[in-house]
């Protein structure tokens, strides 16, 4: 049975949240709320912690969010409310409560960060997501993660995370091979790609989301190669988000996401 991947272009999806590092920072349930009030989907990204809980977090360690010295993975999670994001009143929240939190508002981009555990993580998350009444996807620039979710659980929608030229090499010939994706989520520094081109022309259902869209000329780039975009909000990017110029409604897929926002 095909999937249901249409929701995957109608939205944009802020990266991390819709945060601004400051009061709100990257990454937390503040930021979390702050995207689905504006519409937007959602990424994140999901660890899993020495005593077996998993954590919403970006960096492998937590000098940059958090002002201490240690990694992640090393947290023992009794003690998260201790660890304040930016010197904020927000904390690293777990991976069950964001998915109480946004239940189902709106779209999620769920990466699983690389790990040792590949089948433990997974499972662990697959537990979480079972019974989630709300459209995701999980992608990885792990391809043992791909590889465990395309065996596991092929109904889930699935997508390899993109970066430099050895993992574009990777991705096309295990396309060619495998099929295992729905949709490839590219660096906006790896654009225009004859790599993805070739793809799109394999399987023009493939989707390609970029990241991480900041300024209006990436805007620009992205909108004439990919589906949609992971953006980070800013005040050079602000105004196209939010209120897109005549120029942009005709651009997907931010004339998606306008249509969708007027017709509620």
């Amino acid at each position: 049975m095909k999937k249901q991947t249409d929701w995957m272009t109608k939205t944009v999806v802020a990266h991390r949240g819709l945060h601004d590092n400051k009061t709100l920072p990257e990454n937390s349930l503040g930021a979390f709320e702050n995207a689905i009030n504006h519409g937007f989907g959602i990424e994140f990204d999901v660890w899993r912690t020495k005593d077996g809980e998993l954590v919403v977090h970006h960096d492998p360690k937590l000098k940059r969010t958090c002002l201490i010295e240690g990694k992640i993975t090393d947290i023992d999670t009794s003690k998260l409310e201790e660890y304040k994001l930016m010197n904020t009143e927000y904390s690293i929240p777990t991976f069950s409560r964001v998915l109480d939190l946004v239940a189902g508002r709106v779209n999620l981009v769920i990466e699983i960060k690389p790990t040792k555990a590949v089948e433990l993580t997974c499972s662990q998350v697959w537990e979480e997501l079972k019974h989630y009444k709300g459209n995701y996807c999980i992608e990885s620039f792990d391809p043992r993660v791909v590889r465990w979710w395309a065996k596991n659980h092929p109904e889930v929608i699935l997508g390899q995370l993109c970066d430099y030229y050895a993992l574009h090499k990777l991705m096309v010939r295990a396309y060619k091979q495998h099929k295992y994706v729905d949709f490839l989520a590219v660096s906006i520094k790896n654009l225009p790609s004859a790599y993805y081109k070739k793809l799109k022309r394999l399987n023009p259902d493939l989707i390609i989301i970029t990241w991480t869209v900041r300024t209006p000329e990436q805007l620009t780039l992205a909108l004439e190669n990919a589906d949609n975009i992971i953006f980070e909000t800013n005040a050079k990017v602000d105004g196209y988000i939010d209120q897109p110029t005549a120029e942009y409604k005709n651009l997907k897929p931010f004339k998606r996401h306008c249509d969708v926002t007027n017709n509620k």
